[in-house]
């Protein structure tokens, strides 16, 4: 009989194979082995190995889409006189880590989704590309609101999202290339400071001086 904790199990043990061994040195027996039972309870829940790693890249698309109708909300923000740059940036590192850990629930499926999933086929594609689109959407939004409140000056928030989104894809993509520790804390500090900052240092005055 099919169930619900069943199908949870199989998609849990079949990130933990995905996540070490890679899609294609993956397959349905490494998937059985890891959750104790044979094919034929497998096939009665996915019909294949592909069926199962999209299932688990369709949970990730899910998660991130209602978490971006859930950020729909009006933000009420202070007006930015009220503000300190350092509250901001910290707010913002914040939201950003809030948004990756929605994105990427472990570290299991930061590396299938990073790593494995990209450039797979074009149905595999098509869900990265609701990630990626509900991700863009959900920072836009949260510019559109920084601008309107005078926090954030006036830009293109759609351009600036794509920015910020492709940028965090590409450093994790570099720190699983890396195999060594990512501190997620840390770099969404950094990418926030950066957007909201830029690179010049505090002691560049505000006005005046030689150019």
């Amino acid at each position: 009989m099919r169930s619900e904790a069943r199908q949870r199990q199989i998609l849990e043990c079949a990130k933990k194979v995905f996540a070490e061994r890679g899609f294609h040195a993956a397959n349905i027996s490494h998937i059985c082995a890891e959750a104790g039972i044979g094919r034929g309870t497998l096939y009665q829940y996915f019909p294949n190995k592909k069926s199962v790693f999209t299932a688990l890249l369709r949970e990730t698309a899910e998660r991130v889409r209602a978490f971006m109708l859930e950020r729909r909300s009006d933000m009420r923000l202070p007006r930015p006189e009220k503000l300190r740059r350092e509250a901001v940036v910290a707010w913002t590192a914040d939201r950003l880590r809030e948004l990756i850990a929605v994105a990427f629930a472990d570290e299991r499926m930061l590396r299938i989704i990073l790593r494995e999933a990209v450039g797979l086929d074009m149905d595999v594609e098509h869900i990265l590309s609701e990630i990626d689109d509900s991700l863009i959407t959900i920072v836009e939004q949260d510019l559109r609101a920084s601008i309107d409140a005078g926090i954030v000056r006036p830009l293109d928030p759609h351009v600036a999202a794509t920015l910020i989104v492709g940028g965090v894809e590409k450093l994790l993509v570099g720190a699983l290339r890396a195999d060594g520790p990512i501190d997620l804390d840390a770099m969404a500090r950094e990418i926030a400071r950066l957007h909201l900052t830029g690179t010049l240092s505090d002691r560049v005055p505000p006005g005046g001086g030689q150019p």
